[in-house]
């Protein structure tokens, strides 16, 4: 969902999703079994180096790794 996002907006390294885009744009658009997943998905994205969060915990910034991969 959040890789997806980032490739249809043609991101870059350092693109942000900001609090908001990921209300309107993920959480709005997900079905209870995707909402049992979301936290471990996003953790895997953060770990693995394709994402970075923002101190508010919901802005996400687009890795060097995680470009590459679109």
């Amino acid at each position: 969902m959040f890789m997806l996002w980032f490739k249809r907006q043609k991101a870059e390294a350092g693109h942000v999703m900001s609090k908001t885009d990921v209300l309107k744009n993920i959480i709005k658009n997900i079905d209870k079994k995707q909402d049992d997943v979301l936290e471990a998905a996003m953790n895997d994205l953060k770990t693995g180096g394709y994402l970075e969060t923002q101190e508010d915990g919901f802005t996400l910034v687009l890795t060097e790794k995680g470009a590459k991969s679109l």
